[in-house]
This record gives C-alpha cells, structure tokens and sequence, in this order.
C-alpha cells in the first residue's frame, strides 16, 4: 500500500475518533493508538497524517460550511461519522492542497469510502466531493 494512501487511512482514523469522542488535537497526533505494523514508527507516513488531521480539525467549521452547501434537505448529524470525516478529509485537500490534483483526492476518497463506509457510501461521497469540486473551480474561473 502508498505511503499517501496509508496516511489517509490513519487521517480518517483520528478523524473519525475526533468526531467521537473530541479529544485534544495534541493527544490526537501522538498517535499512541497505532499498532507498530500501521506505520507507527514511520515518520513521512505519519508526517503527511499529521498534515491532513491538524489541517482539516483547525480549518472544520470552514469546511462543514462547504459541505453543508452540497448538501440537499441534509444537515451534518445525518452523516454516517465515517462518511463525515473522509468528507472532510477531502474537502480540506480540495482547499489548502492545491498541489494534490483534484482527481487523487476524489479517488482517494471514493475509495475510503468503498472501504470503510457502507455499500452507498462512496456514490454519496462522490456526488458531494463533485459538487465541492465544481464550486472551486468556478470561484478559481471568476478570480481571472
């Protein structure tokens, strides 16, 4: 498995239990939970987590706002929790990883959902990252 990919599952891990239980960002990125064979002594893997996490928990309501935009009679407590946070995980790469191209993320995401979500959960997650795609690109188009 990628290193990229390997930290995405333990960003959506940490995320998820952020979601749970809230715990400090600090104690969330110590990564005391990680079984040696997950990369725990691995610092790029854990290097590009620690990115992705801190980046999507400091910048949330930002993102929970986009999210909530695509969203069609749903609110963000409707959410599967696992689903939420590969969301969120995406959306912040979306915005702050311009470096990342669009279709990695979407990809990535689809197949974070395909599998840890439920059976539907990566067309749901690929019709809400779509319609967040679209909007960046058309703010991007207007800003010319």
């Amino acid at each position: 498995m990628k290193k990229r990919r390997q930290s995405r599952i333990i960003a959506l891990q940490s995320l998820y239990s952020y979601e749970i239980s809230r715990p400090n960002l600090d104690s969330l990125l110590t990564f005391e939970w990680l079984d040696e064979g997950e990369g725990a002594k691995d610092k790029d893997l854990l290097f590009f987590a620690s990115i992705l996490i801190r980046g999507t928990v400091e910048n949330l309501s930002e993102i929970d706002s986009i999210i909530v935009q695509q969203l069609d009679h749903w609110s963000l407590d409707r959410i599967p929790k696992v689903d939420l946070s590969i969301l969120r995980l995406a959306t912040y790469e979306l915005m702050f990883h311009e470096e990342i191209p669009g279709r990695v993320t979407f990809n990535e995401a689809v197949e974070l959902a395909k599998e840890f979500g439920t059976d539907e959960s990566y067309k749901f997650v690929n019709g809400v990252l779509d319609g967040i795609s679209k909007k960046f690109k058309n703010e991007k188009r207007t800003k010319l």
